[in-house]
Parts: structure tokens; C-alpha cells; sequence
């Protein structure tokens, strides 16, 4: 592996990773908000300062991790394993922010006092996800933790400073793989909050509205399923299992996490930025149906 090779790696990593926990704020901005009404864009002015100060907050972990990998090695690539952090970023403080603006967006005012109609279907019921989707996801995430935990059986360096010091990067490196399994347990209450979010019907209940509804909210689930349950913690694991194994290939291991991270960067990005686009339509679908039952 040639050093340019390896530099390209590490400028990749310090110019992604800020650069994925920004991309959920920077949408919730650009995002126009058309709503005239003053308690809904108080309300929205709220959610972007909570969106704000939690993409500071990342980027300070990040920055405060790089920073610290200057000593120790390990903390490197901690570092460039932060833009996971764009997970929650995105769907538990971006997605409410552009729904709200979407409706706005599509002349909806927003559910601030007004009265709609909706369906009172258990959507609980209807998750896409079934029990061998958790079966695999389970096993991902579990694979990870235990190929770098299995390790620790092995002895490290025959000098006991050296050995310490691998140990350390051992347990570091096993912590970390252990994010995987946590964001499996959070993932339901994620899925839940989805498919139980407001879907606000026309006047008339139109079949044709809901059925949109019921295909964004599959596919919405299920893309974040797999890219949260199995896509980040398979990367993650093998990625750390690969470090803990094999030390010496530490370069070239960093720029396939930059490559590798960059590419499901990208992915869960355009896969955001589709949803709400998709969410888009659906509103301008409702309101063409409503000024169409006005007339």
C-alpha cells in the first residue's frame, strides 16, 4: 500500500465525517417553510436549534476523538467511525423537521389546532419487519463483538509494554464493536415511532392516499432497518475485526473504512433525501385531493 494511497485514506476520512453530520442539519435548512403560521415556525425554530447543538455535539466527539488519536493511535479510528452518528441525527430530529416543512411546502398547514381526518388502523400491526429480518440483523450484529472478542483468547506481543498497549487497542476496539448490538436494541423504538406517525388523510379518505401512505412507510422502515440493523454494524464489524486481527495492515485497513464508510455514507444520505422526497409528493397529492373535494 503506497503512501499516497494512505494519505488519500485519511483526508477522505477527515473530510467525510464531518461532512455526514452536517448533511442532516444542512437539508433541514434548505428545506423551504411556506407556513404563515406563527406557533408552527416557533415550533420548527426549536427543532433545528435541537438539531444544531446535537450536530455540535457530534462534531466536538469527533473532532475531540481525532484530536486524542494524535497519542493513541486507536482513537483514530473511533474518529472515523463517528459519522454513524448521522443515524440518529437524521431520523429522530431531521425527518420530523422535514415533515412538518413538507406540509407546509404543499400548502398543508400544519397540525397546530387544525382538525384532519384520519385512518384508525393499528399500524403497529403492520410492520414490514418480520421475525428472521430481526433473526439476520441479530446475527450481524453479534458477529462483530464476538470475531473481535475471540482475539482476546490469543496472546499479543511477547513484550509486556507492547502487550498492554494491544490489549487496551483490543478492549477499545471491542467497545466499539459493541455499538452495533445497542443500536439493535434502540432500532425498535425507532421502527415504532415510524410507523405510528401522524398520516394526515383527506376529507373524503381517499384509498388511493392511504395506499401512497402505506408504501412510503414500508419502504421508509424498511431501508432504515436495513441500513441501521444490518448494513453499519456488518462495516463496523468486519472493519474492527479486521484491525484486531491483522494490526500491522493498519493503513490500509483505514482506507478501506474511509472508502467503505464514505460509500454507505452516501447511500443512507440519498436514501434520506428520496423519503422525504417521497413524502413530498404525497402532500401535494392530499392537497390537490382537498382543493378538488372544495370546489
Amino acid at each position: 500500500m503506497s503512501d499516497p494511497l494512505l494519505t488519500l485514506g485519511r483526508l477522505l476520512m477527515i473530510v467525510f465525517v464531518p461532512a455526514m453530520l452536517l448533511l442532516p442539519l444542512a437539508i433541514a435548512l434548505a428545506v423551504p417553510n411556506r407556513s404563515d403560521d406563527a406557533a408552527a415556525r416557533l415550533a420548527l425554530r426549536g427543532k433545528l436549534v435541537v438539531l444544531a447543538f446535537a450536530t455540535m455535539m457530534a462534531l466536538a466527539l469527533w473532532l475531540g476523538l481525532l484530536l486524542t488519536g494524535l497519542r493513541f493511535p486507536w482513537s483514530t479510528w473511533i474518529a472515523g467511525s463517528a459519522w454513524t452518528l448521522i443515524i440518529p441525527l437524521w431520523a429522530l430530529l431531521a425527518m420530523p423537521i422535514l415533515r412538518l416543512k413538507s406540509a407546509a411546502h404543499a400548502g398543508d398547514p400544519l397540525p397546530y389546532g387544525t382538525v384532519r381526518t384520519a385512518s384508525l388502523v393499528n399500524r403497529e400491526r403492520q410492520n414490514p419487519v418480520t421475525g428472521w429480518m430481526w433473526t439476520v440483523a441479530t446475527l450481524v450484529c453479534l458477529a462483530g463483538p464476538v470475531a473481535v472478542a475471540v482475539r482476546g483468547l490469543w496472546p499479543f506481543a511477547g513484550d509486556p509494554a507492547v502487550d498492554s498497549i494491544d490489549r487496551t487497542q483490543w478492549l477499545i476496539f471491542l467497545g466499539a464493536t459493541l455499538l452495533g448490538p445497542l443500536e439493535l436494541l434502540v432500532l425498535p423504538v425507532i421502527l415504532r415511532a415510524m410507523l405510528v406517525a401522524p398520516e394526515p388523510m383527506d376529507a373524503a379518505g381517499s384509498p388511493e392516499l392511504a395506499a401512497m401512505y402505506a408504501r412510503e412507510r414500508r419502504r421508509r422502515v424498511l431501508g432504515l432497518f436495513w441500513l441501521v440493523g444490518t448494513a453499519g454494524p456488518a462495516f463496523l464489524g468486519v472493519l474492527f475485526a479486521l484491525v484486531t486481527w491483522f494490526p500491522a495492515s493498519g493503513g490500509g485497513w483505514g482506507l478501506v473504512g474511509g472508502v467503505g464508510g464514505t460509500l454507505l455514507g452516501v447511500l443512507g444520505a440519498t436514501f434520506g433525501i428520496s423519503m422525504s422526497a417521497e413524502r413530498a409528493r404525497i402532500a401535494e397529492f392530499r392537497t390537490r385531493l382537498e382543493q378538488s373535494t372544495a370546489r
